[in-house]
């Protein structure tokens, strides 16, 4: 079992966010505290809290419950809950870290909404022109990340550079890539191909030294492992990222089916079934805990829909490192160097 020395660190969880709330985020915030150390604050209601706690004979000893009065649906519109759901366990845990009384705000909970509360009340680091959520997709034995992976669909060309340099950052930090290769994502290869928004980002990209710009991807070329850092705006992003999800379904379904045609493949499937079990851990998105939301004056995970604890637990190892590594400040201090 990896250790870490985080005593320090105040991880804020949202308690009712996503479809197994809050019985599987107690549970993952639990495992993570006793695990990993790190301070946790559960928001969200109290007795349901407990009544989780209980039902599934967990022991809450170090983890505070910060009240909330509210829960925001997973369809609820943002605008709506910025208005009317102050109280609601995603406003309050993200004001928590904007106070200073949390490092670092984790839920599966309504994406749009946490989104929405985070830039209200930690705002955008200085010059920062829009926040971008970033996804670290695996490739068997390597990975890459997708960046912007849905925060933005309407980009500028400045928009994706920043994109890129907080990749970059993320990328050397928190995948521990020396010097990281960056794609820009594309329809093709050439220098002039694509829409207004691709070639100009192109130049820009190009021109800037602090990255290591390889050019255009296609949309193929991202599982051949030829770059680390996938840059594009957060339509195609979330559009690349679904398909990742459902093909990744689709295939581990197909091979499902298969090994359970008939007595000969249902042996095999014995002979397989260690290999076929690593080969799924590698692509589960549990074991990467969520997605960050870059470019905020504090740390923000976006957990799946569907975490169950395993998800939780492994959000906050991914924010004990981001903490680490103190990301936040490196992202502040290259975008402003530059400015």
């Amino acid at each position: 079992m990896e250790k870490f020395d985080s005593n320090n660190y105040s991880i804020i969880i949202d308690a009712m966010g996503g479809d197994f709330a809050p019985e599987e985020i107690v549970k993952g915030s639990v495992e993570a505290r006793k695990d990993y150390g790190a301070k946790i604050r559960l928001v969200g209601n109290p007795d349901k809290i407990k009544k989780a706690a209980i039902s599934s004979r967990l022991d809450l000893d170090g983890i505070e419950i910060v009240p909330s009065s509210q829960e925001v649906g997973m369809c609820e519109l943002p605008s709506e809950v910025l208005k009317k759901k102050k109280d609601s366990s995603i406003f309050i845990g993200s004001q928590l870290v904007s106070e200073g009384k949390g490092d670092v705000f984790i839920s599966a909970g309504n994406t749009g909404a946490v989104m929405a509360c985070s830039l209200f009340n930690m705002k955008r680091i200085e010059n920062v022109y829009r926040p971008a959520i970033v996804v670290v997709i695996p490739l068997g034995d390597k990975k890459f990340i997708l960046i912007d992976a849905g925060a933005n669909a309407d980009c500028k060309p400045s928009y994706l550079k920043q994109f890129a340099i907080m990749g970059k950052i993320y990328s050397e930090n928190i995948l521990g890539i020396k010097n990281p290769k960056v794609a820009l994502v594309n329809i093709g290869e050439e220098e002039k191909k694509g829409n207004e928004l691709s070639v100009e980002s192109y130049k820009l990209l190009k021109d800037y030294p602090g990255i290591n710009f390889i050019g255009n991807i296609e949309g193929r070329e991202l599982f051949e492992g030829r770059t680390d850092v996938a840059v594009c705006d957060g339509f195609v992003g979330n559009v690349i990222l679904k398909l990742v999800e459902g093909m990744a379904n689709f295939f581990f379904g197909e091979i499902k089916k298969i090994l359970k045609s008939g007595t000969m493949a249902k042996l095999s499937a014995l002979v397989l079934k260690s290999s076929l079990v690593n080969m799924k851990k590698r692509f589960d998105y549990e074991e990467y805990g969520g997605a960050q939301l870059l470019g905020l004056n504090g740390l923000v995970i976006i957990s799946h829909g569907s975490s169950k604890s395993k998800a939780i637990k492994s959000a906050v190892r991914a924010a004990i490192e981001s903490l680490r590594n103190n990301l936040t400040s490196k992202i502040d201090k290259e975008i402003n160097n530059i400015i």
